[in-house]
Protein backbone atom coordinates (compact mmCIF):
# COMPACT_ATOMS: atom_id res chain seq x y z
CA UNK A 1 0.00 0.00 0.00
CA UNK A 2 1.34 3.41 -1.02
CA UNK A 3 -0.12 6.72 0.11
CA UNK A 4 0.79 10.28 -0.89
CA UNK A 5 0.10 13.33 1.24
CA UNK A 6 0.56 16.95 0.18
CA UNK A 7 2.28 18.94 2.93
CA UNK A 8 1.77 22.70 2.83
CA UNK A 9 5.09 24.33 3.67
CA UNK A 10 3.90 27.93 3.73
CA UNK A 11 3.06 30.84 1.55
CA UNK A 12 -0.16 31.86 -0.14
CA UNK A 13 -0.43 32.44 -3.87
CA UNK A 14 -2.74 32.00 -6.83
CA UNK A 15 -0.61 29.13 -8.17
CA UNK A 16 0.57 26.05 -6.25
CA UNK A 17 3.91 24.34 -6.83
CA UNK A 18 3.70 20.64 -5.93
CA UNK A 19 7.21 19.25 -5.32
CA UNK A 20 8.27 15.58 -5.37
CA UNK A 21 11.60 14.94 -3.60
CA UNK A 22 14.66 13.06 -4.84
CA UNK A 23 15.65 9.52 -3.83
CA UNK A 24 16.39 9.51 -0.12
CA UNK A 25 14.78 12.94 0.24
CA UNK A 26 11.68 14.24 1.99
CA UNK A 27 9.50 17.31 2.31
CA UNK A 28 12.30 18.89 4.35
CA UNK A 29 14.23 19.47 1.11
CA UNK A 30 11.68 22.10 0.04
CA UNK A 31 11.25 24.07 3.29
CA UNK A 32 13.76 26.68 2.15
CA UNK A 33 11.74 27.32 -1.02
CA UNK A 34 8.84 29.18 0.59
CA UNK A 35 10.17 32.75 0.40
CA UNK A 36 11.60 32.47 -3.12
CA UNK A 37 8.47 30.72 -4.34
CA UNK A 38 6.21 33.42 -2.88
CA UNK A 39 8.24 36.09 -4.70
CA UNK A 40 7.53 34.20 -7.93
CA UNK A 41 3.81 33.88 -7.17
CA UNK A 42 3.95 30.24 -6.04
CA UNK A 43 2.82 28.47 -2.86
CA UNK A 44 4.83 25.34 -2.04
CA UNK A 45 3.35 21.95 -1.22
CA UNK A 46 5.65 18.93 -1.01
CA UNK A 47 4.84 15.24 -1.30
CA UNK A 48 5.23 12.90 1.67
CA UNK A 49 5.21 9.15 0.97
CA UNK A 50 3.92 6.38 3.18
CA UNK A 51 4.74 2.98 1.77
CA UNK A 52 6.38 -0.31 2.66
CA UNK A 53 9.97 -0.66 1.38
CA UNK A 54 10.11 -3.38 -1.23
CA UNK A 55 6.37 -3.27 -1.82
CA UNK A 56 6.06 0.06 -3.60
CA UNK A 57 7.06 1.17 -7.08
CA UNK A 58 7.29 4.29 -9.18
CA UNK A 59 3.94 3.32 -10.65
CA UNK A 60 2.24 2.82 -7.26
CA UNK A 61 3.52 6.17 -6.04
CA UNK A 62 2.22 7.78 -9.23
CA UNK A 63 -1.18 6.15 -8.71
CA UNK A 64 -1.34 7.46 -5.13
CA UNK A 65 -0.22 10.96 -6.06
CA UNK A 66 -2.63 11.25 -8.99
CA UNK A 67 -5.49 10.44 -6.62
CA UNK A 68 -4.27 12.98 -4.05
CA UNK A 69 -3.91 15.74 -6.65
CA UNK A 70 -7.57 15.58 -7.61
CA UNK A 71 -8.30 17.87 -4.65
CA UNK A 72 -6.34 20.84 -6.02
CA UNK A 73 -8.69 23.60 -7.14
CA UNK A 74 -6.25 26.43 -7.92
CA UNK A 75 -3.83 26.50 -10.90
CA UNK A 76 -0.81 24.33 -10.15
CA UNK A 77 2.56 23.08 -11.36
CA UNK A 78 4.09 19.64 -10.75
CA UNK A 79 7.86 19.55 -10.12
CA UNK A 80 9.89 16.39 -9.55
CA UNK A 81 13.56 16.10 -8.64
CA UNK A 82 15.57 13.06 -9.82
CA UNK A 83 13.48 10.02 -8.79
CA UNK A 84 10.70 12.54 -8.26
CA UNK A 85 10.87 13.50 -11.93
CA UNK A 86 10.18 9.92 -13.02
CA UNK A 87 7.25 9.77 -10.60
CA UNK A 88 5.99 13.11 -11.97
CA UNK A 89 6.11 11.83 -15.56
CA UNK A 90 4.13 8.74 -14.57
CA UNK A 91 1.69 10.78 -12.48
CA UNK A 92 0.59 13.07 -15.28
CA UNK A 93 -0.28 10.02 -17.37
CA UNK A 94 -2.75 9.06 -14.63
CA UNK A 95 -4.41 12.38 -13.77
CA UNK A 96 -8.11 12.43 -14.57
CA UNK A 97 -9.03 15.73 -12.90
CA UNK A 98 -7.68 19.24 -13.50
CA UNK A 99 -4.22 19.01 -15.08
CA UNK A 100 -1.17 21.05 -14.09
CA UNK A 101 -0.24 24.08 -16.15
CA UNK A 102 3.32 22.79 -16.39
CA UNK A 103 5.41 19.74 -15.45
CA UNK A 104 9.01 20.43 -14.41
CA UNK A 105 11.46 17.51 -14.48
CA UNK A 106 14.69 18.28 -12.61
CA UNK A 107 18.04 16.44 -12.64
CA UNK A 108 16.66 13.28 -14.20
CA UNK A 109 17.58 11.23 -17.23
CA UNK A 110 14.60 9.95 -19.23
CA UNK A 111 13.33 6.36 -18.98
CA UNK A 112 15.71 3.90 -20.58
CA UNK A 113 18.85 5.96 -19.97
CA UNK A 114 21.62 4.00 -18.14
CA UNK A 115 21.68 4.67 -14.39
CA UNK A 116 24.96 5.32 -12.61
CA UNK A 117 24.20 4.14 -9.09
CA UNK A 118 25.60 0.76 -7.91
CA UNK A 119 23.87 -2.22 -9.50
CA UNK A 120 21.85 -4.43 -7.17
CA UNK A 121 21.48 -1.36 -5.02
CA UNK A 122 19.80 -3.06 -2.06
CA UNK A 123 22.85 -5.30 -1.54
CA UNK A 124 25.58 -2.96 -2.83
CA UNK A 125 28.55 -2.47 -0.47
CA UNK A 126 28.34 0.51 1.83
CA UNK A 127 31.59 1.91 0.43
CA UNK A 128 30.08 1.97 -3.06
CA UNK A 129 26.98 3.76 -1.79
CA UNK A 130 29.05 6.36 0.05
CA UNK A 131 31.11 6.95 -3.09
CA UNK A 132 27.91 7.43 -5.11
CA UNK A 133 26.45 9.93 -2.62
CA UNK A 134 29.75 11.82 -2.53
CA UNK A 135 29.84 12.04 -6.32
CA UNK A 136 26.31 13.46 -6.41
CA UNK A 137 27.14 16.19 -3.91
CA UNK A 138 24.51 17.82 -1.76
CA UNK A 139 25.14 15.78 1.40
CA UNK A 140 27.54 17.31 3.94
CA UNK A 141 30.51 15.06 4.78
CA UNK A 142 29.86 15.35 8.51
CA UNK A 143 26.40 13.82 8.01
CA UNK A 144 27.52 11.16 5.55
CA UNK A 145 30.39 10.08 7.78
CA UNK A 146 28.36 10.11 11.00
CA UNK A 147 28.12 6.45 12.13
CA UNK A 148 24.79 7.14 13.84
CA UNK A 149 23.12 8.79 10.86
CA UNK A 150 24.76 7.14 7.81
CA UNK A 151 23.00 3.73 8.03
CA UNK A 152 19.57 5.36 8.11
CA UNK A 153 20.44 7.71 5.24
CA UNK A 154 21.78 4.89 3.07
CA UNK A 155 18.86 2.58 3.81
CA UNK A 156 16.37 5.25 2.76
CA UNK A 157 18.41 5.95 -0.37
CA UNK A 158 18.74 2.25 -1.27
CA UNK A 159 14.99 1.72 -1.00
CA UNK A 160 14.25 4.69 -3.24
CA UNK A 161 16.92 3.83 -5.83
CA UNK A 162 15.51 0.31 -5.92
CA UNK A 163 12.32 1.84 -7.34
CA UNK A 164 14.36 3.12 -10.29
CA UNK A 165 16.21 -0.18 -10.66
CA UNK A 166 12.89 -2.06 -10.91
CA UNK A 167 11.19 0.54 -13.09
CA UNK A 168 9.94 -0.75 -16.44
CA UNK A 169 8.27 2.21 -18.15
CA UNK A 170 5.52 1.58 -20.66
CA UNK A 171 4.86 4.97 -22.21
CA UNK A 172 2.17 4.42 -24.85
CA UNK A 173 2.42 7.92 -26.26
CA UNK A 174 4.08 11.31 -25.73
CA UNK A 175 3.26 13.47 -22.73
CA UNK A 176 0.74 16.05 -23.90
CA UNK A 177 1.16 18.69 -21.19
CA UNK A 178 3.80 21.44 -21.34
CA UNK A 179 7.08 20.06 -19.95
CA UNK A 180 10.24 21.84 -18.82
CA UNK A 181 13.46 19.93 -18.11
CA UNK A 182 15.98 21.51 -15.74
CA UNK A 183 19.51 20.25 -15.16
CA UNK A 184 22.74 21.18 -13.43
CA UNK A 185 25.75 22.09 -15.56
CA UNK A 186 28.08 20.01 -13.39
CA UNK A 187 25.73 17.14 -12.53
CA UNK A 188 27.94 14.04 -12.43
CA UNK A 189 24.92 11.74 -12.45
CA UNK A 190 22.81 13.23 -15.25
CA UNK A 191 24.93 14.78 -18.02
CA UNK A 192 23.53 17.66 -20.01
CA UNK A 193 23.23 15.56 -23.17
CA UNK A 194 20.89 13.14 -21.39
CA UNK A 195 18.31 15.84 -20.67
CA UNK A 196 17.39 16.26 -24.33
CA UNK A 197 16.25 12.64 -24.31
CA UNK A 198 13.02 13.77 -22.65
CA UNK A 199 11.98 15.23 -26.00
CA UNK A 200 11.25 11.68 -27.14
CA UNK A 201 8.55 11.59 -24.44
CA UNK A 202 7.45 15.24 -24.63
CA UNK A 203 8.14 16.73 -28.05
CA UNK A 204 8.05 20.37 -26.96
CA UNK A 205 10.05 19.89 -23.77
CA UNK A 206 12.08 22.99 -22.97
CA UNK A 207 15.57 22.26 -21.54
CA UNK A 208 17.16 24.78 -19.16
CA UNK A 209 20.63 24.41 -17.61
CA UNK A 210 21.48 25.97 -14.23
CA UNK A 211 24.87 26.31 -12.57
CA UNK A 212 25.48 23.54 -10.04
CA UNK A 213 25.45 19.79 -9.51
CA UNK A 214 22.66 17.22 -9.05
CA UNK A 215 21.20 19.37 -6.27
CA UNK A 216 21.37 22.69 -8.16
CA UNK A 217 17.71 23.44 -7.46
CA UNK A 218 18.23 23.48 -3.69
CA UNK A 219 21.21 25.79 -4.03
CA UNK A 220 19.21 28.40 -5.96
CA UNK A 221 15.49 27.84 -5.21
CA UNK A 222 14.48 31.44 -5.89
CA UNK A 223 16.00 31.29 -9.39
CA UNK A 224 14.32 27.96 -10.10
CA UNK A 225 10.96 29.31 -8.93
CA UNK A 226 11.32 32.39 -11.13
CA UNK A 227 12.00 30.14 -14.11
CA UNK A 228 8.98 27.97 -13.28
CA UNK A 229 6.76 31.06 -13.21
CA UNK A 230 8.27 32.31 -16.49
CA UNK A 231 7.73 28.92 -18.13
CA UNK A 232 4.08 29.01 -17.09
CA UNK A 233 3.73 32.28 -18.97
CA UNK A 234 5.62 30.91 -21.98
CA UNK A 235 3.38 27.85 -22.20
CA UNK A 236 0.12 29.82 -22.00
CA UNK A 237 -0.31 29.83 -25.81
CA UNK A 238 0.13 26.03 -25.83
CA UNK A 239 -2.56 25.61 -23.18
CA UNK A 240 -4.90 27.96 -25.02
CA UNK A 241 -4.27 26.27 -28.35
CA UNK A 242 -2.21 29.15 -29.78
Amino acid sequence: MTAATLVTLGGSAARTLVCIPHAGGSVVAFRAWVRGAAAAGLAVRAVHWEDEPGRSSIESRADALAAELQGIAEPWVLLGHSLGALIAAETIRRITGPAPELVVLCAAAPPGYPRDFPAGVLAAPEAAMVQYVTRLGGTPDDILMNPDFRPQLLEHLRNDLNLIERYEPAFDGPLTLPVSVYGGASDASVPIEALGGWQAFARKARVRIFPGNHFFLHGRPAEVCREVAADCMRTSPDRLGG
